[in-house]
């Protein structure tokens, strides 16, 4: 399930990774108060947390001008994406591939009916089924914008739709807003804290939707499965609310020039994206030797994209870094595939 996930820091040895172009989430943020805050608070170790981390579903809840019944915070998005397929235990899941690999391995364990959207079988489905719909699309970086999924979502009622917009803050398009789909029994949207603020080791994700559809979900939850550290974290970003990366439209900017370097080289591909990261194809090598030959011989992580459904071992994804880290990527991708060639 986890195993060959990005950012696969923990596989190397300390100091041999200079670079991680693996993780989608920004590298460069400033967490220095956040540092400060949490060192100040280290006794809330002593006791236990909230059972339920309702006083920062109510903080959510305020921001999004929603009611706090329609707000479940979890222990990262895969709390909720695994909570959501326990809920719906037995149904007919439609996966559109390639995607995150959880939304699959959560229907399985829960004994779901998979298929992908460009099956031949999925006429032949139960009307009642369930479309996992990652949006921005990892490790594609496509997006669907929200009228079109707010037209699917009303149109077809028999129909649960659950969005997940983990990476909403990576994108300058268009997304679903919770408090206009707060009447929708047959949509669940979740969201990252981990990616927001650039957190991913405090794990901190929450779910909206109808309050009574919520308050189901929240019943099959563990307690106490958010840390104390990881509620007070949320609650001292919130407040502040200060976004990790300065200028989205120059971060984005700089995704383009990667992308646009990527493809100037000879047997690299690099597909559209509305993100940070980029999905790209190699050839005529894996991407598991480019990968060993960057992190081995440059001290560069990638993400390996050979475990996602529908994708070959040709695949890999990048996201975005610094100017400096970017135009070194492309330098040792080209010089690789040079001496493959010589």
């Amino acid at each position: 399930m986890i195993e060959g996930h990005g950012d696969d820091l923990y596989r190397y040895d300390a100091g041999m990774v200079r670079m991680n172009f693996s993780s989608n989430i920004y590298q460069q943020a400033d967490h220095t108060a956040l540092k400060e805050h949490l060192a100040s608070h280290l006794d809330l170790i002593n006791n236990y947390p909230e059972p339920q981390p309702r006083s920062l579903e109510r903080l959510i809840a305020t921001q999004l001008g929603i009611s706090p019944e329609g707000v479940m915070v979890t222990n990262g998005a895969t709390e909720a994406i695994y909570l959501i397929a326990h809920m719906l235990h037995h149904s007919a899941s439609i996966i559109p591939q390639p995607t995150f690999n959880e939304y699959a391995d959560a229907c399985r364990v829960n004994h779901h009916i998979i298929t992908y959207e460009n099956d031949e079988n999925i006429k032949e489905l139960p009307n009642d089924r369930v479309y996992w719909l990652c949006n921005p699309n990892n490790p594609t970086g496509n997006v669907m914008t929200k009228g079109i999924i707010e037209y699917i979502v009303r149109r077809s009622p028999r129909y649960t739709f659950v969005v997940d917009q983990s990476y909403e803050d990576y994108t300058q398009q268009s997304l679903i807003v919770p408090r206009e789909m707060q009447d929708c029994h047959n949509l669940l949207v979740l969201h990252s804290m981990s990616k927001r603020y650039a957190i991913p080791g405090l794990r901190l994700g929450y779910v909206t939707g109808h309050p009574d559809v919520v308050q189901l979900l929240r019943s099959l939850r563990q307690p106490w499965s958010v840390s104390a550290m990881a509620i007070e974290a949320g609650k001292f970003l919130l407040k502040r609310d200060e976004p990790v990366i300065p200028d989205l439209s120059v971060y984005l900017a700089e995704t383009e020039r990667l992308r646009a370097n990527l493809r100037k080289i000879e047997g690299i591909r690099v597909f559209e994206t509305k993100t940070n990261f980029m999905l790209c194809e190699v050839e005529p090598v894996t991407s598991t030797k480019l990968k060993f030959y960057l992190v081995h011989e440059h001290g560069i992580l990638i993400r390996d994209c050979f475990n996602f459904t529908g994708l070959s071992d040709h695949f890999f994804r990048v996201a975005t870094q610094t100017p400096e880290e970017n135009d070194i990527l492309v330098d040792a991708i080209r010089q690789f595939l040079e001496e493959k060639e010589g």
